[in-house]
């Protein structure tokens, strides 16, 4: 496997989908320093809210477990369907989810610094689908 590269595509969006206040925080902070533009949402509806709204989202890290009308499954399954180019990044406190259709999964509490890796992964590996 090749390294993992150690810095952020340029431009790159990744908008963060957590109901914990602290944990959104600390991941969207790591984010910054690796050099992403992030956009935080608290929930999944914030989240489609931010998606309708801007431009361009590359990457979506989103808990499972969340208030409101869906929980991350259902965003990621919605993202799939509306946005397929959108990278998904599912975390769970919960084993369970690890079985979830995202593009990877970590398990709660996650080391902030291996999941901004494993974005910066994700958003320079080709995609499949063009526009």
């Amino acid at each position: 496997m090749a390294p993992l590269p150690d810095q952020a595509p340029e431009s790159a969006t990744v908008l963060v989908v957590e109901d914990e206040v602290v944990i959104r925080l600390m991941i969207a902070d790591e984010l910054r320093l690796a050099g992403f533009r992030v956009v935080e949402a608290a929930n999944a509806d914030e989240a489609l809210d931010v998606l309708q709204t801007i431009d361009k989202v590359d990457l979506i890290i989103t808990d499972v477990r969340m208030p409101g009308s869906m929980d991350g499954f259902s965003l990621a399954d919605l993202v799939r369907s509306t946005w397929p180019a959108i990278k998904i990044i599912i975390t769970s406190a919960h084993k369970s989810a690890s079985n979830a259709k995202g593009d990877a999964f970590f398990d709660k509490p996650y080391d902030p610094a291996i999941v901004v890796q494993r974005t910066t992964q994700l958003l320079t590996i080709p995609s499949h689908d063009s526009d």
